[in-house]
């Protein structure tokens, strides 16, 4: 993964980010920054392991 991928977290891992989709903003080796891609006026952001991540779009 690399930053500017948009990515999902795979399936099963968490019922509640189904269907959420999310920017890599910054990559730390196995991890990265996400961005939650939504209409807030500031997207929430959060740290996630890239195993547990799928890219959806490059």
């Amino acid at each position: 993964m690399k930053v500017g991928d948009v990515v999902k977290f795979r399936d099963g891992f968490y019922k509640d980010e189904e269907g959420a989709r999310y920017w890599v903003i910054e990559t730390n080796g196995d991890r990265g920054f996400l961005e939650f891609i939504c209409d807030l006026p500031i997207p929430l952001q959060s740290v996630a392991r890239f195993e547990e991540l799928e890219v959806i779009e490059e």
